[in-house]
């Protein structure tokens, strides 16, 4: 299936990818058919969460937000921005229904109640800066972006923790062991254990790209980027996997499939991924 896809999560046993003019694809056989659901905007969206498996939320261009109780069958819009040059990038489960959502230009939207947004900010943070990702570990919350800025809230305040890397940073996860990971440029690749305020670099094995990363049930992480770089990182034992590229697309985003398979989404649409294929490589 082809067209631009950002975004694509798991909603219990079902797949759900977003992306271009409103596009919200739906699929119940782990990635080997899709249909489309019906949406209320035509706005690119750009990222999709489901905390639960019947409750979820999309975002995108102009602050677009849509929600959705019945796994991404039907969807009403919660919250737009018609005249705002501001997107949304990444959305995060802070306790649900507390979400935050993050995006161009420091944009931070936050919500208590799952329903009303409320615009957000991280101090003394110039506006110049993209803020392309949110995870969330209970009520801490790590944000990272351009020119490698990250921070943390906790206990309700925020405080800068920026990478040892200028860098943009694109995705970012929360590991088994409760440590903050974030990936970007070239393969930039760093993990915060917490009540750190160190990062640890990791080596990735090669200079593609990180757009878009997943945990997977088995504990490893899959990682998606430039020039079709797919890759699978084992946190406990510092091993990387690179499997085959897929072409020389573009990868946004990667969810896990049926057993032994991930589905990524890119400029391309959607390709569905062996993680058998190709031997594993270890890191040094």
């Amino acid at each position: 299936m082809h067209g631009l896809l950002l975004g694509i999560t798991r909603a219990g046993d079902r797949l759900v990818a977003v992306g271009t003019a409103g596009a919200v694809l739906l699929s119940d056989d782990n990635g080997a058919s899709w249909r489309a659901a019906k949406t209320p905007t035509d706005e690119l969206l750009t990222g999709v969460l489901f905390p639960a498996p019947r409750e979820g939320w999309a975002i995108g261009q102009d602050e677009t937000v849509l929600h959705s109780t019945d796994a991404g069958e039907t969807w009403t819009q919660q919250h737009v921005a018609a005249t705002s040059d501001q997107s949304l990038f990444s959305i995060a489960a802070v306790t649900p229904p507390h979400l935050i959502a993050t995006g161009a230009y420091d944009l931070v939207l936050e919500t208590q109640d799952g329903s009303a947004w409320q615009e957000n900010k991280i101090p003394d943070l110039d506006d110049d800066y993209h803020l392309n990702c949110a995870v969330a570990r209970g009520d801490d919350v790590l944000v990272t972006g351009e020119s490698g800025h990250a921070f943390v809230r906790h206990a309700g305040a925020w405080s800068a923790l920026k990478l040892p890397y200028d860098g943009s940073q694109f995705a970012c996860l929360l590991g088994r062991d409760g440590s903050f990971y974030s990936f970007g440029l070239r393969g930039s690749a760093y993990r915060i254990q917490p009540g750190s305020t160190n990062w640890a670099k990791i080596d990735l094995g090669g200079d593609q790209s990180t757009y878009g990363a997943a945990m997977l049930a088995d504990g490893r992480m899959a990682l998606v980027g430039a020039n079709g770089a797919v890759r699978l990182l084992d946190p406990a034992t510092g091993t990387v996997k690179k499997l085959p590229q897929v072409g020389e697309v573009t990868l946004s985003a990667v969810a896990e499939g049926s057993m032994d398979h991930i589905v990524v989404v890119g400029d391309d649409g959607l390709h569905i991924i062996d993680i058998n294929a190709a031997a594993a490589e270890a890191a040094p």
